[in-house]
């Protein structure tokens, strides 16, 4: 079966997004021949559903291209190549000026929040998956919301109490020693007075990264004992929901400030890791379907939220290939 027979009938079975796909990550190979591509022009004349899908997967990868002229994500993007590469076969990774684009995945996250003032219960802020806010509050303070997050005012003449429920938050505090700031979540407080620090929930973990000034962290176990620790700028911890607290750890502060611009740096991932990710950022949802595929690292730049050009990067630089279950459910399989 010509090459031209074997992508036409798997774009039949699996969509004209996915054909358009298989034949936009073969084009970029180094010295593509000119049968497999007169065999694309064939396919892409066919049926104007093809061509219409072809051209979006064109614009998203120049808005990549876009993305690589910022210097942090070009920086990151030249560390991971000097990685050590994947137990994989060489021609199944992309050519060194194709990577730093590979790596890259663009999404313009549009700022939307909710507030609900309750009363005395206290006042609600709120952003959906996908969507991060800043929120001033009356004090000077601001809390820079991540994706699907809430968290809840309440102020006394005591103190700046804040309930995070779930997600992930930045907060920047204005000093006040007499006023503390007490971000509450889970079975723990972060106390500051004038500081900046990340406080999220993932499962029943809470992690603490603490960005300038220090900070005061309490918990209390099942049995009632209580737990504190202090951090200093550089450092990070985790406690789960039982109370214990983990040992203290040098922060990655990349990492820490690259999500509230929307980058995801990324070092010796696991795939798995990857996806979790990128999938609290939309609604599209990436699963490994393959358990070959559990033990690819991956490294480099991310953008938060863009999971099509996601899909291409790792179609073009490993054995990986795409199948949609439904328009939000996309399976990544071995590549036969």
């Amino acid at each position: 079966m010509s090459m031209d027979e074997r992508i036409t009938s798997r774009s039949s079975l699996v969509g004209s997004r996915d054909g358009a796909e298989q034949w936009f990550v073969r084009l970029l190979e180094p010295g593509c021949p000119d049968d497999v591509r007169a065999a694309f022009e064939r396919w892409r004349a066919a049926n104007p559903a093809h061509a219409a899908a072809y051209d979006e997967i064109v614009h998203l990868w120049k808005q990549g291209e876009e993305a690589v002229k910022d210097p942090a994500i070009m920086a990151a993007a030249n560390r991971a190549l000097r990685q050590p590469k994947p137990r994989f076969p060489r021609h199944l990774f992309l050519p060194a000026a194709l990577s730093a684009l590979a790596v890259l995945v663009v999404l313009i996250v549009m700022p939307s929040w909710v507030a609900r003032p309750t009363g005395s219960a206290g006042k609600h802020y709120a952003t959906v998956v996908g969507q991060q806010h800043t929120v001033s509050l009356r004090d000077g303070s601001s809390i820079f919301l991540d994706t699907d997050t809430e968290v809840v005012e309440h102020y006394s003449a005591s103190e700046r109490h804040i309930d995070l429920l779930h997600g992930r938050a930045q907060f920047k505090v204005q000093g006040n020693p007499a006023w503390p700031f007490v971000v509450h979540v889970l079975t723990g407080t972060v106390t500051a007075v004038g500081t900046e620090f990340q406080v999220g929930i993932n499962d029943d973990a809470t992690s603490v990264i603490l960005l300038k000034g220090k900070l005061a962290i309490t918990t209390t176990l099942l049995d009632g004992t209580p737990q504190a620790i202090s951090l200093v700028a550089g450092q990070q911890v985790m406690f789960n929901q039982a109370g214990k607290i983990d040992p203290i750890r040098p922060a990655d502060l990349q990492v820490a400030e690259g999500w509230t611009t929307g980058k995801l740096f990324v070092d010796d991932w696991p795939l798995s890791t990857l996806l979790a990710e990128m999938n609290r950022y939309s609604p599209t949802q990436l699963q490994i379907g393959d358990p070959s595929l559990q033990n690819i690292r991956i490294s480099g730049v991310f953008r938060t939220g863009d999971q099509e050009t996601l899909i291409l990067a790792l179609q073009q630089g490993w054995p990986i290939r795409a199948h949609r279950v439904s328009p939000t459910h996309i399976v990544l399989l071995h590549s036969k």
